[in-house]
């Protein structure tokens, strides 16, 4: 019995390289069972199992998901097999209104666009809060406020809109494709993937119909100090944008795959993924592990300890992935948010949070879609500062210079609470309790 919602008439399977019947031609495989190849995915050579093929099957007809999961497991050439997974938003993220920013206190040290709404970088107690419950965005700004030519971060999510004023000159470009001349320029498999690639669509353009990619890429680098909007943790950034979601929120776990895919082709030093549900993949799974990159993954939204009910993707067991957690703006855990002393890594801003939203506007969202763009965004800040290090040395920096909050021990890893300051320096520098 399949718990979670599925494509119906379709699987995702990984045949077994080391099998000399796995070694025909994918098409020889499907013609097996009568059924198509919908789509093919290459991660490279560093995936967690021996390399056959993993593929999108379409079955036949009168064939059920579940008897062709039944007989390909049976099958020595298969390696696993699953259904092809729905995932949709969380509803409570979802947000709503588009108020203008409130202008900014002047202060020369500050850039002109850190408005009082973004509590999250920086907490002075301003509507309710405890002043320093944020992720001292100024102290790290000290040090580094990001660079356009920097390592590519992706944001993974319903899109990005690539022509709002406050995120249009820190979106990722590339150079080697001709902008509307319908060519594969750099015969990556997309045509006219200017700033990044609709997973969903299957087409170069990730414009956000949604909204909730647009808000996530603001977090993590809307423009800095151009007197406009907000701030981004990343005041220059170099934003990709993968929409791996359809405008209304919902997709499968073969989109999610190509997402993917082509963020590991294209080369992004960092994946934001706001997203989560569905069951647990090993295509997924191998995808995320078989990249160089850093995954940032949100906790969830169900209120659930993520050590005892799992979540995926933020569970998976990865050297290079951070599972996140939401806090409020008095350091405290938000009802909605997952959490898990063990196979959660850390916490950060995640309620109220105000960002962009596609058209030019700005709204306030919450969730651990929220909090999962800002640990992005510093992960993205000091690949930046540091381009040299590796997936797992950003996030060992990140967890090092985490505040250590006793509010959070049960909840988090060693209470572990985003710090943009420390994460730079590779070492605490805030608050330490207990």
């Amino acid at each position: 019995m399949i718990k979670a919602d599925y494509v119906p008439g379709q699987v995702i399977v990984r045949t077994r390289g080391d099998n000399s019947r796995a070694l025909a031609s994918s098409d020889s495989f499907a013609d097996k069972y009568g059924a198509t190849v919908a789509d093919k995915f290459d991660f490279g050579q560093s995936g967690l199992i021996d390399k056959g093929e993993l593929m999108q099957l379409k079955l036949p007809a009168g064939m059920t998901t579940e008897q062709a999961i039944a007989k390909m497991k049976a099958d020595p050439a298969v390696a696993y097999v699953e259904p092809n997974y729905i995932y949709k938003l969380e509803p409570n993220e979802q947000g709503g209104g588009q108020p203008q920013p409130t202008p900014p206190v002047s202060n020369s040290a500050e850039p002109n666009d850190l408005v009082p709404e973004l509590w999250g970088l920086n907490n002075t107690g301003q509507n309710g809060g405890t002043a320093g419950s944020d992720i001292d965005a100024l102290g790290a700004w000290q040090i580094h406020t990001g660079r356009n030519d920097a390592p590519i971060i992706a944001v993974i999510d319903t899109g990005v809109d690539y022509n709002h004023p406050d995120l249009a000159a820190n979106m990722w470009t590339n150079t080697g494709e001709i902008p509307g001349n319908g060519i594969d320029d750099d015969n990556n498999g997309v045509i006219d993937d200017v700033h990044g690639f609709n997973a969903h669509a299957q087409t170069g353009d990730p414009m956000d119909g949604h909204g909730h990619g647009t808000h996530c890429a603001g977090t993590i680098g809307a423009v800095g100090n151009n007197g406009i909007g907000v701030v981004g943790v990343n005041h220059n950034a170099n934003i990709m944008a993968v929409k791996i979601f359809d405008d209304a929120g919902s997709t499968d776990s073969a989109a999610i795959l190509r997402g993917i895919e082509y963020t590991t082709r294209m080369g992004a030093k960092i994946t934001s993924n706001s997203w989560g549900g569905g069951g647990a993949s090993e295509a997924q799974k191998e995808a995320f592990a078989a990249s160089s990159a850093l995954h940032i993954m949100a906790a969830g939204n169900s209120y659930m300890n993520n050590d005892l009910y799992p979540n995926f993707p933020s569970n998976y067991e990865l050297s290079n992935n951070i599972a996140v957690a939401a806090s409020d703006r008095n350091d405290k855990k938000p009802g909605f948010s997952n959490y898990g002393p063990t196979m959660v890594d850390i916490t950060a801003p995640g309620k109220d949070i105000y960002s962009c939203a596609p058209g030019g506007g700005y709204q306030s969202m919450s969730g651990t879609s929220m909090a999962t763009p800002h640990v992005a965004g510093v992960a993205a800040l000091v690949a930046s500062a540091n381009p040299e290090l590796t997936a797992e040395q950003i996030k060992e920096r990140i967890l090092n210079g985490a505040d250590k909050l006793d509010s959070w021990k049960s909840r988090v890893v060693d209470g572990n609470r985003l710090n943009a300051h420390g994460a730079l320096l590779g070492h605490a520098v805030g608050q330490q309790q207990g």
